[in-house]
């Protein structure tokens, strides 16, 4: 995860590009490796299939993002690598913050219930929250402009 949050700085990315690169592939094969082993990790624990589905979910959303974005830089999209990226690391996020917000949030006192919502709420928000900030100027922009109209 600290790999990839580098990836997102533009000085970075401007003065050390070979580095960028470098990181750039240490992620895309952490990706690689982590995603599948998710999936087997949880299905040897025993817990309910919603929480197995739930990781396999979690890790199908980072393989895929992952994966369209390697796609785009390949090809020489920057723009949309950039873009599917920013998708790609909310959902590596969820690993983590998903059992940091179970010993936060008053679920952690339901049980394997609580569990598995506080996953299902981290795996919507890794797939939800990205798309808010990407689209985040054109949303500002069409609310300035409604406000603009709604004054004259």
């Amino acid at each position: 995860m600290l790999v990839a949050a580098f990836q997102f700085s533009n000085r970075l990315r401007a003065r050390y590009l070979g580095m960028h690169r470098a990181l750039g592939y240490v992620y895309v094969t952490s990706v690689f490796i982590s995603a599948p082993f998710a999936v087997i990790v949880a299905m040897k624990i025993p817990k309910s299939f919603s929480l197995v589905a739930a990781n396999c979910m979690q890790s199908f959303g980072w393989l895929v993002t992952t994966c369209i974005a390697l796609y785009c830089v390949r090809s020489g999209n920057i723009a949309l690598h950039r873009r599917w990226m920013i998708r790609s690391y909310p959902f590596a996020v969820v690993f983590t913050a998903a059992r940091t917000l179970h010993l936060i949030l008053p679920a952690a006192r339901l049980g394997p219930t609580g569990g598995e919502a506080t996953l299902w709420f981290c795996f919507a928000l890794a797939a939800f929250l990205p798309n808010v900030f990407l689209d985040r100027p054109t949303i500002s922009q069409r609310n300035a402009i409604r406000t603009i109209n709604a004054a004259r």
